[in-house]
């Protein structure tokens, strides 16, 4: 066990940790334009291959940002939460580390090519969750001033031309006023959803129940099987009513803007997501870092990085081994004082 300890304190310490040990292949096309197209749609960032509108929309953006001399400004639109199954909950751990170096690794080059820095902003959407999925508000506002604490943290220490920033979704308008046109909005929504094909109604009602606290602001365990599919069926319809008046309250302002290229993480290959950039979480996972935990995977000499969902922690919870850590990061959050290792290779 000791040396374990060593072994995967070294990985963290000296590897992990060092926000300027990237090293990444140079841009290759025949021009600027096409190199930097080449680099974002590549499906070695996102394990499957972007959505023709997604593909559009980034190559007119890119055309802006050259013609117009600006800046990049990649915007990783996520949850902004833990999700309550992960044992690190309700605040970030080492699957948040994970994605942060991999964003960095995926826009170096083109930063590289910029005579100004590439921002890379994390834009949390946490506003509404507490109606949708019965969240507490507590555990999310942790959330967030953790992540803002670990985001500046890491933005400190590099010497790349990359800046790294926090939007919440929640400073760009009234909250009453988004709830309010959230409730007005969902009768469209409610039949729009109607007229889905009833594989696709299962389907997003599937996804729908796996975030819904049950335990959570309200006990709501005890209800009837009848009440728990209302609830389930208003988790997704609401859900779908805050991202179309989410960017009607703050659209232009924001997404719209010249220099700005939308991310998003795995559920942007869901119902909704087919215009934006999807990317994995990390050169070996597709699970979003707000929805899973982080976990090494150690294999002899070679450690990986893997962000796991809770259906691979069930099936691997009673093998995993607690290594305790010692680095700067267990100042910001209790979870950098400690990981959870699987020997061998993973089942899934």
């Amino acid at each position: 066990m000791e040396e374990l300890t060593i072994k995967v304190n070294n990985f963290i310490n000296e590897q992990l940790l060092d926000f300027n040990n990237i090293k990444t292949n140079k841009l290759e096309g025949a021009n600027l334009k096409e190199k930097i197209l080449n680099r974002l749609f590549s499906r070695k960032w996102s394990r499957k291959a972007q959505f023709e509108d997604a593909k559009k929309y980034t190559k007119e953006k890119v055309d802006t940002i050259l013609n117009n001399n600006l800046n990049f400004l990649f915007c990783f639109c996520f949850g902004g939460y833990k999700h309550f199954w992960s044992p690190t909950y309700p605040e970030p751990d080492w699957a948040e580390i994970f994605t942060i170096k991999y964003l960095i690794e995926y826009v170096l080059p083109i930063a590289e090519t910029q005579d100004q820095k590439v921002n890379i902003e994390f834009e949390s959407e946490e506003v509404a969750l507490t109606y949708m999925n019965n969240t507490p508000q507590d555990g999310m506002d942790r959330y967030n001033d953790v992540f803002k604490t670990l985001i500046n943290y890491i933005n400190n220490r590099i010497t790349y031309p990359v800046d790294l920033s926090v939007a919440l979704a929640r400073d760009f308008y009234d909250k009453d006023e988004l709830l309010k046109k959230m409730y007005d909005y969902l009768p469209k929504v409610q039949e729009r959803f109607k007229r889905l094909p009833k594989a696709e109604k299962e389907k997003r009602l599937k996804r729908a129940e796996t975030n819904i606290m049950w335990d959570g602001k309200e006990n709501l365990t005890n209800i009837s099987d009848d009440e728990k599919k209302k609830i389930i069926y208003n988790s997704r319809t609401l859900n779908e009513a805050f991202l179309d008046i989410d960017y009607e309250l703050r659209g232009a302002e924001y997404f719209e803007k010249e220099n700005l290229i939308p991310l998003l993480g795995s559920f942007g290959l869901g119902a909704g997501g087919e215009s934006w950039l999807h990317l994995a979480s990390n050169k070996s996972s597709l699970v979003d870092f707000w929805a899973g935990m982080g976990i090494l995977e150690v294999r002899g000499d070679k450690i990986i990085e893997k962000t796991i969902s809770k259906k691979q922690y069930e099936q691997i919870k009673s093998d995993l081994i607690k290594i305790q850590l010692d680095n700067d990061l267990s100042k910001i959050s209790d979870n950098y004082s400690w990981i959870y290792v699987y020997k061998g290779k993973l089942p899934f």
